[in-house]
Order: structure tokens, then sequence, then C-alpha cells
């Protein structure tokens, strides 16, 4: 499809083997930091070649040297041929994050590699790639991606396309509803039959229901809407966007489809 912007699917170990069949990216959930500030990978992982590295930081705390880290992940990334790294700080902040960042994207532009970041570490270096999530309840997704490339710049900012299921009771008094399971959903269209509808703005599919509780609104993802998403990110010219497998394991192979 003209325009789309690059899948590249993040997985974990159990998941890789399949993930690499896609013909994708994959970015490996297998690495984190582990005691003494090293790097550690997963077991019983085979060699794997290309793609990217996401870096779990959940056990750093700082204190010590980053010089030695750095060259361990340099140095896995060279053997493993990967493009660029996934800092993994589940959303946090701390100041050890920030100065890791910085430094790590640093190191990675001088080897010609990327450093994709949570957003709250945006301000570490202007080197990084800011992750922006998709998932929106309100707004359009296309101001959203340029809210972000206004205030990063285009090359600075990738997407991170989660794959949402939520049902929102109304009035919706937040912009966060009960997330639903993939059998919850189909649960809910086979009980009540609903027709569903496209947001343009969102680029997600919605439905409403009735039920003792009263009325909600549904609000979910198939192919077509990630397709679209993906779309309307090539245009304002993001390069990547990373999906979770296996989320999207059962449509991985229409995500591209004309």
């Amino acid at each position: 499809m003209d325009n789309m912007t690059n899948i590249i699917i993040a997985a974990p170990p159990e998941f890789i083997e399949a993930a690499s069949r896609s013909g994708f990216a994959v970015a490996y959930m297998i690495y984190r930091i582990g005691r003494g500030h090293h790097l550690f990978r997963a077991q019983g992982i085979s060699r794997i070649k290309g793609g990217l590295m996401v870096l779990d930081t959940d056990g750093y705390i700082g204190g010590g040297p980053s010089s030695a880290l750095i060259m361990e992940i340099l140095g896995e990334c060279e053997k493993n041929n990967f493009t660029g790294i996934v800092l993994d700080t589940g959303g946090k902040a701390a100041m050890p994050l920030m100065l890791l960042a910085g430094h790590l994207a640093a190191e990675l532009k001088k080897h010609g590699l990327k450093l994709y970041i949570h957003e709250v570490l945006s301000g570490a270096s202007d080197l990084t790639v800011v992750l922006i999530p998709t998932a929106l309840s309100g707004g359009t997704l296309s101001g959203h991606i340029g809210d972000a490339t206004a205030k990063y710049g285009t090359g600075r900012v990738a997407l991170e396309i989660e794959r949402v299921r939520m049902d929102f009771t109304l009035p919706a008094k937040t912009g966060t509803g009960t997330e639903l399971t993939a059998d919850e959903l189909k649960n809910l269209m086979d009980e009540y039959h609903p027709q569903s509808f496209l947001s343009k703005d969102l680029c997600a599919y919605y439905f409403t229901y009735h039920d003792k509780k009263g009325t909600h609104f549904v609000l979910y993802d198939n192919d077509t809407s990630i397709r679209r998403k993906l779309t309307a990110a090539g245009k304002l010219g993001i390069e990547d966007a990373f999906v979770f497998y296996p989320h999207v394991s059962d449509i991985i192979d229409r995500l591209t489809d004309v």
C-alpha cells in the first residue's frame, strides 16, 4: 500500500519464531539489564539476525559505570545486525534512566543505530525516536501524530500501535473503558449483532449496544483499521510503527494488503 509506514513486530521469546515467519522486522523482547550493570539475554533463543533489540530496564537503578554496559549492548547489536534498540522503561522517567538514554542515544548515533524511547524520556536526548501510542478515545489520529511531529520532528517519531478492544459505559466520564479480550469482543458481537462503523478520525471501528447497565460504546481494531493507522502515519512521514505479537497474530498477514 502506498505511503504505508514500516511494521516492526515486538515479540517475547515464545512468539519469536512465529513473528519471524511474518516477513516483517522483529523487535526481540529477550534482553534486560541485570546485576552489575550487565546485559542479559533470555536462554534457549536460537541465533538471530537483523531486527531490533528490546531492552528491559526494570532492574536498572543506575549508580554504576554505564560505559561497560553500553559496550556490551553495542557488541550485541553488531553481532546480530540490529538496526536499533527499544528502551523498555515501563513508562518510568527516573534520572538514572534519563542519563542512560542520553548516553546510549549518543553512542548508537555514532554507529548509525536508532534508540526508541517512551515519551516520558523524550528530554533525555534529541537523538532518540519517541514512541507515540495510537490508542485514542477522542480527537483524531492524524492530529495526534501531527502534534507529535511538530513537537519532536518527523524523523523523531514512531508509532506504538495498540490493538484496541475497549468497552465504554455511557456517559463515559474518563477516556478509559474496560479492556476486552478477543473472545469477549466476539461474544458481544454474537449476542447483540451490532452494526459496526469506521471512525475515520480515530482509524478504529465502533458499535453500541444496550444492557441492564445502560448504553455501551465499544471501540476496536481489526486489520482494516490498523492499515488505516499505518497509512495515516505514512502520509505524515512516520517511518516505523510497532505492533505486539501475539495481539496481531490472527491478522498479521493482512496488515499490508491493498
